[in-house]
């Protein structure tokens, strides 16, 4: 008897705004709604994970015909979500954009025993009808030795096979690298994550930079992604090295970061991929155009945020307040050179130290018209550098 072929699951496809407001969710709770209805724009719910299950084909248990399958998890509630979005659309947010995100610090990273084209079809089974598209935020771990503090080759070609097979059906990629796994300051490039930068003579014994990993995405594959959120709020970030010891001003930090990029850079950086021979790429300019950078914030829960000063027990994340934020960008708007759009890690943490960044960064970029509502945060404490 013949098994009745199953119908696929149709792609959610759907447009991304001109402007980027992109927050992050955890978990499905009423602090997304909150977000949508204040300007956010771009939705990623955090984390979807890939795993390896055993399979056998034809029905038996012969070993010669036992095979790893692709099999895709999320650790939030994914019915819940399919609700919410579903209610946030008949609510008129239908411009809104839902994406999945992988990885995440101490996350796992795309199994090096599965195959691309395994791993997104058990993606689109999962939650392809759902969401509009997927955020790479693969990361390091804590512990030194974990094998997820370097990126195999195989993880990152599956990352940019499965970014060229969602694209081509329409959905939308983002990618979310912390500074040092993008950084368009230095041409070094490596696949660890667990390195010390002895470049810097501040936090230089930290364990935990990468180099340029993500930038051989963007080279091999920018195609693909749609925008990239660079992470200042990393630890010890060199944007944090910047404004905490360096005391450049937070908005002129933010300003010079873009204009150099766009002006002095011509949107390229260059990255010396040879030093890593296992690439077998080679070194060369990276494409990375305003219209695919995305400036990423940490809100409430950075240690600064909400400070009358910086020392060294709040000085591991940068934090950037709104109104610096908004400086900024007037200049950058008034020059012609701005960026996409913002991203903030994360939406669970928005009304902590009384700072909302989804009210706040839609002040700036206008992207959704919020009535009855000050879009400055009361609580909110520039944190200007002499």
């Amino acid at each position: 008897m013949r098994r009745q072929q199953q119908p696929q699951r149709q792609p959610q496809q759907r447009p991304l705004p001109d402007r980027l407001l992109i927050s992050y969710t955890t978990q499905c709770s009423p602090k997304v709604v909150q977000a949508v209805e204040n300007g956010v724009n771009v939705v990623i719910w955090a984390f979807c994970e890939m795993i390896a299950v055993p399979h056998h084909e034809n029905g038996t248990d012969e070993s010669s015909n036992r095979r790893n399958k692709a099999q895709c998890i999320s650790r939030f509630d994914r019915d819940c979500a399919k609700e919410m979005i579903a209610n946030l659309d008949n609510a008129g947010f239908q411009d809104t954009v839902h994406l999945v995100s992988f990885g995440g610090w101490n996350g796992p990273h795309l199994p090096d025993e599965l195959t691309a084209e395994d791993m997104y079809r058990a993606w689109k089974d999962h939650c392809g009808d759902i969401f509009h598209g997927i955020d790479w935020d693969l990361e390091g771990h804590d512990r030194l030795d974990s094998p997820t503090n370097i990126f195999s080759t195989r993880c990152l070609e599956n990352m940019g096979r499965f970014s060229e097979l969602a694209k081509q059906d329409g959905y939308i990629i983002g990618m979310a690298p912390p500074q040092s796994y993008l950084d368009i300051d230095t041409p070094h490039f490596s696949r660890k994550v667990n390195l010390i930068d002895n470049t810097r003579d501040w936090h230089e014994d930290f364990h935990y930079f990468g180099a340029n990993v993500y930038a051989y995405l963007l080279a091999k594959y920018g195609t693909y992604i749609d925008f990239v959120s660079i992470q200042f709020y990393e630890s010890f970030s060199r944007a944090g090295m910047k404004v905490y010891h360096e005391h450049t001003t937070p908005e002129n930090y933010l300003y010079d970061y873009v204009y150099n990029l766009a002006t002095e850079q011509s949107g390229y950086f260059f990255v010396d991929f040879e030093q890593d021979p296992t690439l077998q790429y080679p070194s060369g300019k990276v494409k990375f155009p305003l219209s695919k950078l995305v400036l990423g914030f940490a809100n409430g829960w950075a240690p600064a945020a909400g400070a009358n000063f910086i020392d060294d027990t709040n000085d591991k994340v940068c934090y950037f307040d709104p109104i610096q934020i908004e400086r900024a960008y007037k200049r950058l708007s008034n020059d012609n050179i701005p960026p996409r759009g913002f991203m903030y890690w994360v939406m669970d943490e928005d009304g902590n130290k009384g700072i909302d960044f989804s009210k706040s960064l839609n002040h700036i970029l206008d992207t959704r018209r919020v009535e009855n509502c000050d879009a400055r945060d009361s609580n909110s404490h520039p944190q200007e550098s002499s």
